[in-house]
């Protein structure tokens, strides 16, 4: 048995400023993301932008720009990308490692919405408000045509959102059922981001926690396992 496993991810750009006053990273260093469109007549956003409290960048344009020792970044990503990759087996062995191959910005609409997406992200970067916090932009500037398409392959970033490799389905190209279970295996259950049909718009943590509730209810009801739930009293 073989699956045809398309892997989605959310592919990112990183564009990068020098603090005016060097501000202190606090909390989880990112805690600010909103949503946009590339283009007018959409139905519902196809970017999404996430602020991070200090520098960072690929190695390719660390070294053709630099990063300073105190700034902050614009994590841009494309919500559903056109591009596909794949993952492929390298050996009959469970030991052998997968080949995986991104196949990042392969589809030309997705170089398109990534330059909407660096736009946007230099938009707001250097917007008023956001004047007190920037002493320079680090990256890109106001690159064109072909220097802005190296930057955006050369800042093409995984957002840690790899999904979709065995969705949950009926059609000859699904990996699992409606309870999780492999097809023509027996015993064998996934319960992760790979079963999504289609990545969500946004972080993939959230829907990962609840494929996994969900996992954990299946096996409790199909196993009848009890739950016991310890709870500590402190006196007061």
């Amino acid at each position: 048995m073989s699956f045809n496993l398309a892997l989605y991810n959310h592919v990112a750009f990183d564009c990068a400023w020098e603090y005016q006053t060097e501000i202190e990273p606090r909390n989880n260093l990112s805690e600010a993301i909103f949503f946009s469109t590339s283009q007018s007549g959409l139905d519902s956003p196809d970017l999404f932008v996430c602020q991070a409290e200090v520098p960072k960048t690929s190695a390719e344009n660390a070294l053709r720009f630099g990063l300073p020792d105190a700034g902050w970044t614009l994590f841009g990503a494309i919500v559903h990308p056109k591009s596909r990759g794949r993952l492929r087996l390298t050996g009959a062995d469970p030991s052998d490692p997968i080949l995986i191959d991104a196949n990042t910005l392969s589809d030309p609409d997705d170089l398109k919405t990534a330059i909407a997406c660096v736009e946007l992200c230099r938009e707001v970067g250097n917007s008023a408000p956001l004047r007190p916090f920037v002493k320079r932009e680090v990256m890109p500037g106001n690159l064109k045509g072909a220097e802005l398409e190296r930057f955006i392959r050369d800042a093409a970033t995984s957002f840690w959102h790899e999904t979709c490799t065995a969705k949950m389905g009926r059609d000859s190209m699904s990996v699992v059922d409606s309870n999780l279970k492999v097809y023509g295996i027996d015993n064998l259950r996934i319960a992760d981001g790979s079963i999504l049909p289609r990545i969500t718009n946004g972080n993939t943590m959230a829907p990962c926690v609840i494929i996994g509730e969900r996992a954990a209810e299946i096996l409790q009801l199909e196993h009848q396992l009890q739950t016991t739930v310890k709870t500590d009293l402190v006196a007061q």
